[in-house]
């Protein structure tokens, strides 16, 4: 008598979708409040884009030193030679754009917010946008001012280290120079942890950075996948997207961070984050404020 299979069919049809599966289900039956997240995410850190791009005008030159004198290439006669200043403001836009997005320089209190929206999304546990924005920003607001402030400590030291050992054009300082690079690779991820910590566990800042810090070494080839799609979402679509310097090219890339790829970004992040506390944080953290 061959053996009842009807067990294992049902076991089956009602087995739970993986952890991918469940990220992109989480995120597309939310579509709504992503793409609210992301265009509301731009509109709230817009002083963190102006200091943003004001740091990035500094950078972009000292990381780039064909830029150090841009004036000297236009051409004085036709004035027609822009490509290089066009190229100039493109990099700018881009580390802009990179520096925001990724966490690195934002406005703290609002990240909590998002943060918790995430959240929310992550765990089914949604009400509306706003209920779980306004909900992250009480909560996590003190924490976040913090937070803010490292990322625009720590930041414009790593970007100055990495062009200062990369303008050695030397083997040594060659390698020193992307040592800072994975440095601020690596921060991303921190402050990304971070933030996704203030609002899920009621731990003081300097354990929540503790256990961020650890989060890159307990899990560190799922971390190299992490930085991986930073480096996808943040770096590689839009500088391909800007170094067109088409319309169209530069509408998709208006279109696509206006409204999806910051907050897919932050909310794999987000989502990556939550799988790492729930397996390695403990759940009775001390109640305790910044």
């Amino acid at each position: 008598m061959a053996p009842d299979k009807s067990t294992d069919d049902i076991e089956t049809l009602n087995k739970e979708p993986g952890t991918v599966a469940r990220f992109f289900i989480s995120g597309w039956s939310n579509i709504v409040r992503m793409m609210a997240s992301n265009a509301l995410f731009i509109i709230f850190n817009i002083p963190a884009l102006i200091f943003a791009g004001f740091m990035s005008m500094q950078f972009v030159p000292w990381l780039a030193p064909f830029f150090i004198d841009v004036d000297s290439y236009i051409d004085p006669v036709t004035g027609n030679d822009d490509a290089v200043i066009q190229l100039y403001f493109l990099l700018v836009l881009f580390l802009m754009m990179l520096l925001v997005s990724s966490a690195l320089i934002c406005i703290g209190p609002f990240q909590t917010g998002f943060a918790q929206v995430y959240k929310d999304i992550r765990n089914n546990t949604s009400v509306s946008f706003f209920t779980s924005f306004k909900t992250g920003i009480k909560t996590g607001w003190k924490k976040g001012i913090v937070s803010m402030i490292i990322g625009i400590v720590i930041t414009p030291v790593l970007l100055l280290a990495a062009g200062f050992y990369l303008n050695f054009h030397s083997t040594v300082g060659t390698i020193i120079g992307v040592v800072f690079i994975v440095l601020f690779f690596m921060f991303i991820l921190i402050q990304n942890f971070v933030y996704t910590l203030v609002v899920s566990t009621d731990l003081k800042l300097g354990k929540i950075y503790k256990n961020a810090i650890l989060f890159l070494f307990i899990k560190l080839l799922p971390g190299i996948g992490a930085a991986l799609v930073v480096l996808v979402f943040y770096i590689l679509m839009p500088f391909l997207l800007l170094l067109s310097a088409s319309y169209l090219t530069l509408g998709i890339f208006m279109f696509l961070y206006s409204f999806l790829v910051v907050s897919w970004g932050q909310y794999f992040l987000s989502y990556y984050t939550g799988y790492l506390i729930d397996r390695y944080v403990a759940v009775n953290t001390d109640n305790k404020d910044l």
